[in-house]
């Protein structure tokens, strides 16, 4: 919405632009044909008095077209001599101009038309001239405000873009750390792994180890205690030789019938079965505890995997901000990149607005001065013009 709103900005400024630079080569060359003419005019006019001023005696003696001046003037003939003085006074085109209505033989009617009309148009030129000047410091003062404005605003951009980068700076360092957290959960879940699958590998070795050491006492048992079961004889546990009682006394060397050895084999086959039931307490002990070391390691490996899941959505998030930051940063950028391009534009209209207005500064003290000079000299000679009609005339001073 803001770069639409700039573009169309920038094509209206740029339209302003070439139709200001458009009115203002116009006016200048208006003004400047203008100068020139009434220049050339003015001086024309003031020849032109010059020569008739200086050759009143030559027309005085002449009999020629020219009014004729006699020694008893008309008001005609003293309106014509005291407009020729007030030409000669004030020296304006307009006045030269109604010399020559009067001259021609023009009647005060006509006369007074033709001054309210040179009136008329000098004061339609003082108002465009107003008008014109206006505009220009209107022109200008909306300039400076605006490139005030314009350079604020780029100031304004660079500080945010800075704010923005650091910002941007600082999630980046933040999502770093918060990866190298997330690799160091990643590493030590892979330790745990590998500890407890070491450890439940070891369990499931010692259970066979077990399982086939108690399958070999069962086999063994059985197998000393066939012949005793096929035979009915009974196991107990065998006695001690004398000599443990008496031990300066050697055993008796005699050969024992099929039972005489039961006593001995009944205490192996005991033995055998605390070993069987040593093994079965040993796997029932080591499954309670692959048991509780497995419900550890899912305690543990469970509370570092919902750490690592927070971290992977901190990342997540952080990513997130970043990508928003530098999308701000490219916006802001771009925005100052149209703020500059506006800056140029206002320097170019800086330019054009000195250009078009230069005139003010150079002629509109001067046109205005001229043109009051004209509108007196025609005020004076319409005053004069409307006492000689009435018959009261008020001669100014020549």
């Amino acid at each position: 919405m803001l770069r639409d709103d700039t573009t169309a900005q920038l094509a209206a400024d740029e339209k302003f632009f070439e139709e200001t630079k458009s009115a203002a080569e116009t006016k200048a060359q208006e003004w400047s044909t203008r100068t020139r003419l009434r220049t050339e005019e003015l001086a024309g006019m003031e020849g032109a008095i010059k020569i008739l001023t200086e050759g009143d005696k030559v027309f005085e003696e002449a009999t020629t077209t020219f009014l004729q001046v006699k020694a008893a003037q008309t008001h005609q003939s003293k309106s014509y001599e005291h407009l020729k003085a007030l030409a000669a006074k004030y020296q304006t085109s307009s006045l030269a101009k109604l010399v020559t209505v009067m001259k021609s033989g023009g009647h005060f009617d006509k006369v007074f038309i033709e001054i309210d009309k040179m009136m008329e148009i000098l004061r339609k030129e003082e108002q465009s001239d107003i008008e014109h000047r206006d505009r220009c410091e209107n022109g200008q003062n909306a300039n400076a405000n605006e490139m005030d404005d314009v350079n604020a605003n780029i100031e304004k951009t660079k500080d945010n873009i800075e704010r923005l980068e650091r910002s941007k700076k600082a999630a980046q360092e933040e999502k770093e750390a918060v990866e190298a957290e997330i690799k160091e959960s990643d590493e030590n879940l892979a330790k745990m792994l590998k500890i407890r699958n070491e450890d439940h590998a070891e369990f499931q070795r010692a259970m066979k180890m077990d399982a086939q050491a108690i399958d070999l006492i069962s086999q063994a048992i059985v197998r000393l205690s066939k012949y005793y079961k096929e035979n009915k004889i009974p196991l107990s546990l065998a006695q001690a030789p004398e000599y443990e009682n008496d031990p300066d006394k050697a055993p008796e060397t005699t050969f024992s019938g099929s039972g005489s050895r039961q006593g001995e084999s009944g205490g192996i086959v005991a033995i055998l079965e605390m070993i069987k039931e040593d093994l079965q307490k040993e796997i029932k002990e080591g499954k309670a505890d692959e048991a509780k070391a497995q419900a550890e390691y899912e305690k543990q490996s469970g509370a570092l995997s919902d750490a690592r899941a927070a971290q992977k959505e901190t990342r997540v998030s952080l990513e997130k901000e970043i990508a928003g930051l530098s999308e701000n940063v490219a916006d802001a950028e771009a925005h100052k990149r149209d703020k500059a391009a506006d800056l140029e534009a206002e320097k170019k209209m800086e330019q054009s607005l000195k250009t078009d207005c230069k005139w003010v500064e150079d002629h509109f003290d001067k046109r205005r001065d001229a043109r009051k000079k004209e509108m007196d000299g025609l005020v004076e000679a319409k005053n004069f013009l409307a006492g000689v009609e009435s018959g009261t005339p008020v001669l100014g001073p020549a």
